[in-house]
């Protein structure tokens, strides 16, 4: 019998790791808000409602794409390839307008349960969502008929996954040299209730959209353009009333404001760092040819 060679092979016989783990009753509802939410209104990380995760931002990490960027929230982790434009396969009418191909995939071990290795209905609706945000921040009409390739991998998905990715693809197109009209940031809220809750944790995420006590339960996610005050795409999921929007909106504009600098302080810092290693190359270049012309005139004499 022919043998798999991309799986790592295991003994023929094994005995599940559950057997060996104390054994957990199942928590309600109730019990998992009392553990996400203290008496004292902190989280279980120790956040505040409204207090965001700490950002790791870095571009240029994946070296065979045109431009790249890794951006880590908290434990969410993601890693954003941009590729060169190219024309849109089978196109036979001239587009005026310029496409983008966004492709989003979580890792397998993103998450506690393994994802499969095709693509579900959610991957496809966050490329959706990673799409309809992105056109508008890119200039489209500079590259008629061509078409850019985003390709979206989650290592990890701690909660806020979409917005991490769409802050991350804004970085890259500008790490990519892709003219833009602004840089894009996005940030998620969870609805629970009378609480609005700024950047949620998985385990948060779900008890919005659980939500089995509360008639007010939900996500919101808002994509921004801080210079243009534009907002190109916003998602919402769930049961959440008109007046627990409007406050989430408003939190969230605040929100993608507070990344702005975050996300010009990365790049400022690349176009610095390019520009030392060019000043270096022609500094090295002008040595070489000054030692060059010496040899000559020696040589001359």
């Amino acid at each position: 019998m022919p043998q798999d060679t991309k799986r790592v092979n295991g003994p023929e016989h094994s005995t599940p790791y559950r057997v060996h783990c104390p054994v957990i009753e199942d928590e309600t509802y109730e019990d998992r808000l009392r553990t996400a939410f203290g008496k004292d209104g902190k989280r279980k990380d120790g956040r505040g409602l409204q207090e965001n995760r700490k950002y790791f931002v870095k571009v240029g990490v994946v070296s065979s794409a045109k431009g790249s960027a890794y951006v880590e929230l908290g434990n969410t982790k993601a890693i954003v390839s941009v590729f060169d434009p190219r024309e849109i396969p089978k196109q036979n009418k001239f587009c005026g307008l310029g496409e983008l191909y966004c492709d989003f995939k979580f890792s397998p071990f993103s998450s506690l349960q393994r994802k499969t290795p095709q693509t579900d209905a959610r991957e496809r609706s966050m490329a959706t969502a990673l799409t309809s945000a992105l056109n508008p921040s890119v200039c489209r009409h500079m590259f008629p008929n061509l078409q850019i390739d985003v390709f979206a991998n989650v290592l990890e998905d701690d909660g806020s996954a979409l917005a991490v990715v769409i802050t991350a693809a804004g970085l890259a197109l500008a790490d990519a040299c892709v003219p833009m009209f602004d840089v894009i940031t996005a940030s998620t809220v969870g609805i629970l209730g009378d609480r609005i809750i700024l950047d949620p944790t998985a385990e948060e995420e779900r008890l919005c959209m659980d939500g089995y006590t509360e008639d007010n339960h939900g996500l919101v996610m808002l994509a921004k353009l801080s210079t243009l005050d534009q907002v190109p795409d916003i998602r919402q999921y769930g049961n959440v009333e008109v007046e627990a929007l409007w406050q989430a909106c408003k939190l969230l504009n605040e929100a993608c404001g507070d990344l702005v600098p975050i996300v010009q302080h990365v790049l400022v810092s690349k176009v610095n760092s390019r520009l030392q290693e060019i000043q270096l190359d022609s500094e090295g270049e002008d040595d070489r040819d000054g030692i060059e012309s010496d040899k000559g005139s020696n040589d001359e004499r």
